[in-house]
């Protein structure tokens, strides 16, 4: 035989016992994963967008497979997908309440400032730059970071402020985490009556650099009958749980700060979440 024969007969060889090898490993090594995981992954919305604490969807079917003792929820998928999801695992389906993801600002072009912002359109960057020209350093800055956040297309730049079409947002918080200001909250959608301002300034600084934010005058307070309005100087707090939506604390509210969303947006426009797009790029 010659050189080149025996090369390729060794080569084989050694190539033949090699596959054996792993072939062998592979069966004795070889993790059998719960089919489990792949329908619970099936009944999940694939949108995978770490909403629920996890790197995605396939993270939580493996979670809710492997560790039965955490309850999960997807803010995503419908409390029926969730049902369907608990009665796989043999669980009782959680108690659901649906959210929303709110901006607690409305600001915007109501709202002074001081110079005209030239860097990058981003809030981040102009926090990180310490170049904001928005005087009041707890209202929204407008540069969209959680619109190009937002994997669902749910928010909005109108008038230079954020706005959640709330009919459409999943609360997956990704647009909590995007914003450098801290004025984006997950809240209960049934809860429509709240105060859109997050300045604890005195009312006499409020009103040199916005038109629209809480002035702490606690006329809200005085017109509630319901022990619904909580105030801590200098802003005004929504007591849910009390709150009959009388509409008392809105009405009286001199600068418009409080706020009630209603369904139809012809009624409401942006307090209703309509979906604009001047958004910058």
């Amino acid at each position: 035989m010659d050189v080149v024969s025996i090369t390729v007969a060794t080569m084989g060889t050694v190539a033949l016992i090699a596959g054996i090898i792993l072939f062998a490993a592979s069966k004795k090594f070889a993790v059998i994963e719960n089919p489990l995981i792949d329908e619970i992954e099936e009944l999940l919305p694939g949108a995978n967008c770490g909403g629920c604490g996890l790197t995605g969807c396939r993270a939580f079917a493996e979670a809710s497979v492997n560790d039965r003792t955490v309850r999960l929820k997807c803010p995503v998928a419908q409390a029926e997908i969730m049902a369907k999801i608990a009665e796989k695992l043999g669980l009782e389906a959680l108690e659901t309440v649906r959210t929303t993801a709110r901006v607690m600002c409305q600001g915007g072009s109501r709202s002074r400032r001081e110079s005209e912002y030239l860097g990058i359109q981003s809030c981040f960057a102009a926090v990180v730059s310490n170049s904001v020209d928005l005087v009041c350093p707890y209202g929204c800055l407008g540069y969209g970071d959680c619109v190009r956040a937002c994997p669902f297309d749910c928010i909005r730049i109108v008038g230079g402020v954020a706005v959640v079409n709330e009919e459409e947002c999943t609360s997956c918080g990704i647009c909590v985490k995007a914003c450098p200001r801290n004025i984006i909250e997950i809240t209960q959608y049934e809860k429509r009556v709240y105060v859109a301002c997050r300045s604890p300034d005195k009312g006499p600084e409020v009103k040199q650099y916005c038109s629209v934010g809480c002035i702490g005058c606690r006329l809200c307070e005085k017109a509630c009958q319901y022990d619904a309005i909580d105030f801590k100087p200098f802003i005004s707090r929504v007591i849910s749980e009390n709150c009959t939506e009388c509409l008392a604390c809105v009405e009286k509210c001199p600068t418009h700060s409080i706020l009630f969303r209603q369904v139809d947006p012809e009624k409401t426009g942006i307090l209703a979440g309509k979906v604009y797009d001047d958004v910058p790029e």
